[in-house]
């Protein structure tokens, strides 16, 4: 509920603060005096866009605040997701600067513009010409049926539900492309490992194999090598040994006279030992060394297939290939894993469908149980509002088979007709600015009782009517009132006499500025002000015997 609005520089107002009434507020006032200046500043914290134009002093800043109460627990969810404090009482305020920035706030906390806007439309329900237009879109009619047929919290739910099922099935498709472009490669991915994995290749085995193919290669040269060094060591006249001999000889014919020459001795005998065993090695070696064509072209032919898949594969070592190997191994394990989400999620999705399909065929069932009822209901309170040969007509049509929306399998179309005889059209297409306040304002009159609407603003509400058809339409405006809080812009008589709080609007000039005004009357003001709308400027006293005529 709407509790007070305060204003400052904003069109020509300069400072204003408004208290409105739990119930009917209506707004009356001079001609050009700027009665709809306070809602459309209203629609600034509501979340509609504005520009420097608005200030009234273009120096300072346009500042907007609305104060509401009696907050609806449903609201606490929109403070929760968007991390806003929730108590009993909410303050929307929103800031102009001269530059034409603007600033939005709620609870003193700064947010989007978008944020403010998704909780205006919560707060306040805002009827003029353009507002009513509304009533040609599928979102509402589908929500007046569910408010009617008591199935907002079911319809809400189905839409949760739908949502996350549309996010299952984007991830879905996204599988599916993914596994369409995987399943392409599968192939190529698994006759490259494959080819890896028949390779066997093994670690150091490159470097192993390219030693023993230079032992092969160069063997008869190895195999010479080796025998001249143990001629050397051991066969020739001038062998190693035979030298070695001839020293220990000598240094035995010293040891006579030099002692000290054992050491000497000892050392020598150690490294013809030695000497003699590096020859029975060489010796050995030469043995086993063979020239084998066999094994040459064997390795040849190995280092061959390493050769071959390091080129194919822009490896520089057998580790390498390895690693390759291993990812290639990693990516089929991956496919195999997106193909198993792809199937669980497919699953799910059938599931899913399938109860959904049952919760939409239940809220359609209620829905269509209401078109008989609006229709009558409505028909019945155009013919009071005078439009006595208008009438509605709603037409159903479920898509197709298995086909979901948001909401839900139905497709409706609300259509009007203006005059008696005239074929019936869609309602934006037929209807004048007047003929759809009034159908609005029927049709919130029939919903009143079954849904917690926000504060409802009329404007241009008595558009092309009076006498009659304005008491009409007054008096369903206060029945309104009496379960929602309703504010209303006019310029009848017969509804500004059934407000609980009213507001007169009026220019004042003051040092060569014109400001606008608004005033709360007492009961006495407001009888005049009532009666210069029944007689003009110059109030008779008919006029003011009609005005508390129509107060009683």
């Amino acid at each position: 509920m709407l509790r007070k609005l305060a204003i400052r520089n904003y069109a020509i107002i300069d400072h204003l603060e408004l208290i409105f009434s739990e119930k009917l507020t209506v707004i009356t006032g001079e001609t050009g005096a700027g009665k709809s200046i306070a809602i459309e500043a209203l629609s600034l914290v509501l979340g509609e866009r504005a520009d420097a134009n608005v200030l009234f002093e273009k120096e300072k800043k346009c500042v907007v605040e609305a104060t509401f109460d009696t907050l609806t627990p449903e609201l606490s969810h929109f403070f929760e997701a968007n991390d806003l404090d929730f108590d009993d009482h909410l303050i929307l305020r929103r800031e102009i600067l001269p530059a034409g920035k603007s600033r939005a706030f709620i609870n003193d906390t700064p947010v989007n513009l978008s944020v403010m806007k998704m909780l205006g439309d919560q707060l306040v329900d805002m009827h003029n010409q353009h507002e009513s237009q509304e009533l040609s879109t599928s979102s509402f009619q589908i929500t007046l049926l569910d408010s009617l047929a008591k199935q907002e919290p079911s319809a809400r739910q189905f839409r949760i539900r739908f949502i996350s099922y549309q996010e299952d099935a984007i991830r879905a498709g996204q599988l599916r492309a993914q596994h369409q472009r995987e399943t392409q490669e599968l192939d190529y991915l698994t006759f490259q490992l494959t080819e890896l994995t028949n390779a066997a290749l093994k670690p150091g085995e490159q470097e192993t194999a390219e030693q023993e193919l230079k032992q092969l290669e160069h063997a008869e040269e190895i195999k010479k090598h080796f025998a001249a060094a143990y001629q050397l060591l051991q066969e020739s006249d001038h062998a190693v040994k035979y030298q070695l001999k001839e020293i220990s000889t000598l240094l035995h014919a010293a040891k006579k006279f030099f002692p000290q020459t054992e050491m000497l001795i000892t050392r020598l005998e150690s490294a013809r030992i030695e000497l003699d065993d590096i020859a029975d090695e060489i010796e050995n070696q030469q043995a086993a060394l063979t020239i084998d064509p066999e094994r040459l072209q064997e390795i040849n032919q190995r280092l061959d297939v390493i050769y071959r898949l390091q080129k194919k594969h822009h490896a520089g070592s057998n580790a390498a290939l390895l690693d390759i190997a291993a990812g290639l191994d990693l990516k089929i394990q991956a496919i195999s894993i997106h193909t198993g989400e792809l199937e669980i999620l497919e699953r799910k999705l059938a599931v899913e469908q399938k109860e959904l399909l049952s919760m939409a065929q239940k809220i359609s069932a209620e829905r269509k149980k209401q078109i008989p009822v609006v229709i009558e209901t409505v028909n019945r309170m155009l013919k009071s509002v005078g439009m006595p040969h208008a009438a509605i007509k709603i037409e159903h049509s479920p898509l197709a088979d298995g086909e979901l929306n948001l909401y839900g399998i139905d497709r409706f179309r609300f259509l009007f007709a203006s005059n008696k005889g005239s074929e019936f059209a869609e309602i934006r297409k037929v209807a004048s600015g007047g003929e759809l306040s009034r159908l609005m304002l029927c049709i919130k009159s029939l919903i009143a009782a079954s849904t917690s609407l926000p504060t409802l603003i009329f404007d241009e509400i008595d558009t092309g009517i009076s006498g009659e058809t304005a008491r009409k339409v007054s008096a369903i405006l206060k029945e309104l009132s009496n379960h929602h809080q309703v504010i209303c812009i006019t310029h009848l008589p017969q509804i500004a006499a059934k407000g609980d709080l009213h507001f007169f609007v009026f220019k004042e000039t003051s040092n060569a500025r014109t400001f606008t005004r608004i005033r709360n009357l007492d009961p006495q003001e407001k009888i005049k002000a009532i009666a210069q709308m029944i007689s003009g400027e110059k109030v008779t006293p008919a006029a003011l015997e009609s005005a508390r005529e129509l107060l009683n």
